[in-house]
C-alpha cells in the first residue's frame, strides 16, 4: 500500500480577485504574502483530509459519535454523548459532515474549475480532483439525501436543492468525463500532484482504477431503486477491467503523527467508547452469526482484550462489547465500563493483546505505547470492497462480474491481507484459522439470492470497518448485516423500535435557505432522521 509522510505545508483557500484599470498596476501592486491565486498541488491536502474526516475533532463528532455507532461498530461509554441513544447534536454534525463537503471540496472545486482557461496545466490534476469530490459527494449525499450540489460552491446565499437521483445520475457522468481524459491525456507532460497527492502521490493510473471502482460501488448502491441503470453502469465499470486489482492498490489517506496521526486510535485513549457488542458477536465462534468454531482471524487485530480479563478478573471475558444505545444510568454498571469491554487496541495499534493474563492492573492503558503513533492510513476505497462488489454484482447476473464464490472468497482473504499490513511485529496468527473460518462461512448455494447476499453484506461490513459511512450506507441498502436495535431511543422523530435512517439537514440550512425546508425534498417526505434517503427502498425497519 503506498504511503506518503512528507509534510505539506497545507494552505487555506484565501481568494481576494482583484481588478485594475491600469496597464500595470497589478504586477506593481502584488502583496506576495496575499496570494490572489493558488495551485492544485496546494489545494488538494487538505481537501483530501479535510473531506473524509482525518482531523480527530472532525472524526470524533462525525463518524465516530455517529456512522461508526450507526454501523454497529463501536458504542458509546461516555454517560454525556447521546447520538448512540439517537440524540442530537446540530453542531457535530455541521462540523463534520455537512462542513467538509461545501467549505472544503465544492467551493475549492468551483474556483479551480475557473482557472482552467488560464491554466491548462492543471487539466489532469483537476480530473482527479473531480473523482475524489463525488467520493465525497457521495459520502454527503448519502448520509442527507437530497443536497445543493449543481449549485454548491458557487457563492449562492440559498442554493437549490438536487435530488439524490439527479446527484448520481451526475456522478456518473462526472466519472465518464474524468477517467477519459486521464485516459487520454495522462502521459502528455502536463503538471503532476506528485508527493501532495497523499493518495496515490500523482500517479493517474491509480486514480483511473479508482475512479472505475467507485462506479461499480455506485452502480451497486442504486441496484434496488434503478435495476437498470445499475445494471448499465456496473457491466461498464466491470468491462473496463481496470478496478482495483490488489491491496496494493488501496486508497486511503494518512493523517501525519504531528496531527495526531490516526484519529480513530487517537480518541480511543479518551476512553468514551468501546467495541459494538454487534461486531464483537459476530466475531467469536458461535452458530447463528459467523459459523466458525474458530474466532474470526481479524478480531485480536480490530480489537483488544478487556483490560478487566487480563488483570485477571474471571468475571470479564476476554473480548466483549457494549450493546448500542444503553441508557447512560446504565453506563456507570461494572459491566460497561470501559475496561471491562473491548477496545480497538487490536495489533493493528500495539502489542496490548500480548500481555499475559494477571500482568496488569484493571485499569492499565497501552496509552504510551500508541498515543497519536498509529500511522495508518484511514480508507477510503480498499481492494477487499472491490471483491465483494464484484461478488453482489454476480449474483445480480451482471455480465464481466466472475464468480460468485471466488469473488466472495477473495473479499475475505484481502480484508485479512489489509487488517494485518502494518500490525505490530508481535502478532503472529495460525494461517490454518483463515481456512476454517472461510470455510466454515463459505458459499454454498448461489442460488439462494438472499442467502448468498447476507453472507456478501456481513462479510463486507467486516471487511469495511472502521469505514462507518459506507458501511452503514450498505446496512440501510440491504438490511444486512442483522443489527440491534438501540436498548434505548431518546429521539422525538425515530419511531420506537426503529433505526434512524438519515442525517436531518443542520439549522443553518434551515434558518437561511427556504430551500431547505421544501416539502417536495426526498421523494415528497421532506427532511427528518426518519427519512429514507431515494436508494432506501425500506429492506429494514
Amino acid at each position: 500500500m503506498k504511503k506518503f509522510f512528507n509534510k505539506i505545508a497545507i494552505l487555506g483557500l484565501g481568494l481576494g480577485l482583484m481588478t485594475s484599470c491600469t496597464g500595470n498596476f497589478e504586477t506593481m501592486n502584488v502583496d506576495p504574502n496575499n496570494p490572489t491565486e493558488t495551485s492544485p498541488q496546494l489545494m488538494f491536502p487538505k481537501m483530501l483530509q479535510y473531506g473524509y474526516c482525518t482531523r480527530s475533532w472532525e472524526y470524533q463528532v462525525g463518524e465516530n459519535l455517529h456512522t461508526n455507532q450507526y454501523a454497529q461498530y463501536v458504542s458509546c461509554t461516555s454517560t454525556g454523548f447521546v447520538t448512540d441513544r439517537y440524540g442530537t447534536n446540530d453542531t457535530w454534525v455541521k462540523e463534520s459532515f455537512w462542513r467538509m463537503y461545501y467549505t472544503y471540496i465544492s467551493r475549492n472545486m468551483d474556483y479551480l474549475k475557473e482557472t482552467l482557461e488560464d491554466h491548462p496545466e492543471y487539466m489532469n490534476m483537476y480530473q482527479v480532483m473531480r473523482i475524489y469530490s463525488t467520493f465525497v459527494a457521495q459520502r454527503t449525499t448519502d448520509l442527507f439525501g437530497d443536497i445543493p450540489y449543481t449549485e454548491a460552491g458557487q457563492g449562492i446565499i440559498t442554493p437549490k436543492y438536487d435530488s439524490q437521483e439527479s446527484i448520481y445520475n451526475n456522478f456518473f457522468k462526472e466519472l465518464d468525463e474524468a477517467i477519459a481524459y486521464l485516459e487520454a491525456h495522462k502521459s502528455e507532460g502536463l503538471a503532476t500532484f506528485g508527493s501532495q497527492d497523499l493518495v496515490y502521490g500523482g500517479d493517474y493510473d491509480q486514480w483511473i482504477k479508482l475512479g472505475n471502482s467507485l462506479r461499480l460501488r455506485l452502480a451497486i448502491r442504486i441496484a434496488y431503486i434503478q435495476p437498470d441503470v445499475a445494471k448499465a453502469q456496473g457491466e461498464k465499470a466491470l468491462a473496463t477491467n481496470n478496478l482495483l486489482a490488489s491491496t496494493s492498490d488501496n486508497a486511503g489517506i494518512m493523517n501525519f503523527r504531528e496531527n495526531n496521526a490516526n484519529s480513530f486510535y487517537t480518541i480511543s485513549f479518551w476512553n468514551e467508547f468501546r467495541a459494538s457488542k454487534t461486531i464483537i458477536d459476530a466475531m467469536l465462534p458461535n452458530v447463528t452469526i459467523n459459523k466458525s468454531s474458530v474466532n474470526d482471524p481479524r478480531l485480536p487485530l480490530f480489537f483488544s482484550k478487556t483490560q478487566g480479563f487480563l488483570s485477571g478478573n474471571s468475571s470479564v471475558p476476554e473480548y466483549r462489547g457494549v450493546p448500542n444505545g444503553l441508557a447512560a444510568s446504565s453506563l456507570t454498571q461494572d459491566e460497561y465500563r470501559a475496561q471491562n469491554n473491548s477496545c480497538i487496541w487490536g495489533y493493528e495499534a500495539c502489542d496490548w493483546n500480548s500481555t499475559a493474563v494477571g500482568s496488569v492492573g484493571e485499569n492499565d492503558s497501552p496509552q504510551s505505547q500508541v498515543y497519536a503513533l498509529v500511522e495508518r492510513e484511514q480508507p477510503v476505497m480498499y481492494y477487499s470492497e472491490v471483491c465483494f462488489l464484484k461478488a453482489e454484482a454476480g449474483l445480480r447476473g451482471w455480465s464481466g462480474a466472475g464468480d460468485i464464490k471466488a469473488n466472495y472468497e477473495a473479499g475475505i482473504r484481502a480484508s485479512f491481507e489489509e487488517a494485518r499490513e502494518g500490525a505490530v511485529s508481535a502478532y503472529t496468527y495460525d494461517p490454518n484459522d483463515d481456512e476454517t473460518y472461510i470455510n466454515a462461512v463459505k458459499i454454498t448455494d448461489t442460488g439462494d439470492f438472499e442467502g448468498t447476499l447476507e453472507k456478501i453484506i456481513s462479510q463486507k461490513w467486516l471487511a469495511l470497518y472502521p469505514n462507518g459511512v459506507e458501511a452503514w450506507s450498505e446496512f440501510r441498502r440491504t438490511g444486512y448485516p442483522k443489527m440491534n436495535l438501540v436498548v434505548v431511543n431518546e429521539s422525538s422523530d425515530i419511531p420506537q423500535g426503529q433505526f434512524i435512517k438519515k442525517l436531518a439537514y443542520i439549522n443553518d440550512e434551515k434558518s437561511l435557505n427556504p430551500n431547505s425546508t421544501d416539502a417536495s425534498l426526498n421523494g415528497g417526505k421532506g427532511d427528518g432522521r426518519n427519512v429514507r434517503v431515494w436508494w432506501d427502498t425500506g429492506r429494514y425497519n
